[in-house]
């Protein structure tokens, strides 16, 4: 079984090679920057203290430090800290090569971009997290979220034939399992999803003519490209045109958790 541990290679070879080259234009012009943009419309940030977890080669922390606020970014990738550390030095911002459960201090906010979803315990980083908030303190997290019609094609190669339909991910949420935290947590909760094309339209397609293949390639699965055109074709002819814009179906669910004192 795959563990965080077992990640930290393959994110160290991300960054080396690049982002941009080991992810695909649409995705790393699509859901990465509107994650961040979207987090960055989400509170005022001048004068907070922001932790940012699994903060990469820090390009959101620096954006957060840009609005005002001190910023400690980390990340458990050597090489993604490094590059980090390259970008123009300001003096409420640093970035420190930790792990989760190696945070010390209190911050009013604390993000988590697209890494929960890669811990052995989600439930478990969260209450760490928890523990390192200041009163009336915060947790934006975003997640991929699978109850959408591209969740739903990728879940059941999964369950039914085991398929890796992602390189990292340990565990795939939906806005269920936040709910099922925030009560755990003892936390109020205020969620939406985001990414809509790339979860129900156009993204989507572009995302399946390459991601299919692949997937049945490594589950060693029939790997008829007529039939995968096939497939692909009623998606685009009989799901898109459909309003599948509800609460819960973009691609990337993003949660805000807040203490209730």
């Amino acid at each position: 079984m795959r563990k965080n541990v077992n990640l930290k290679n393959f994110y160290n070879a991300v960054y080396t090679k690049g982002e941009r080259k080991h992810f695909t234009t649409f995705i790393a012009q699509g859901t990465p920057t509107s994650e961040s943009d979207e987090i960055l419309n989400e509170v005022k940030w001048k004068g907070k203290k922001v932790l940012d977890v699994g903060c990469g080669t820090g390009l959101f922390a620096w954006n957060v430090a840009k609005k005002g606020a001190n910023v400690m970014g980390i990340d458990y990738s050597e090489v993604a800290i490094e590059i980090a550390n390259t970008r123009p030095k300001v003096s409420n911002l640093k970035f420190e090569k930790i792990d989760v459960k190696e945070i010390k201090g209190k911050f009013d906010i604390i993000v988590s971009i697209g890494t929960l979803e890669h811990m052995d315990d989600p439930l478990k980083t969260l209450r760490i997290m928890k523990k390192h908030l200041l009163p009336k303190g915060r947790i934006i997290i975003t997640s991929p979220n699978y109850t959408n019609p591209r969740g739903y094609f990728l879940m059941t190669l999964l369950h039914l034939f085991g398929s890796p339909v992602t390189l990292a991910d340990l565990h795939y949420q939906s806005p269920l399992d936040f709910m099922n935290y925030g009560k755990k947590l003892d936390m109020k909760l205020k969620w939406r999803t985001i990414d809509k094309s790339w979860a129900h339209g156009e993204v989507l397609i572009k995302d399946f003519k390459r991601r299919i293949p692949n997937v049945l390639r490594d589950s060693k699965l029939p790997c008829n490209k007529k039939n995968i055109k096939k497939f692909i074709d009623w998606i685009e002819e009989n799901v898109l045109p459909f309003d599948n814009d509800l609460p819960h179906s973009g691609a990337t669910g993003l949660y805000n958790f807040s203490l209730k004192n």
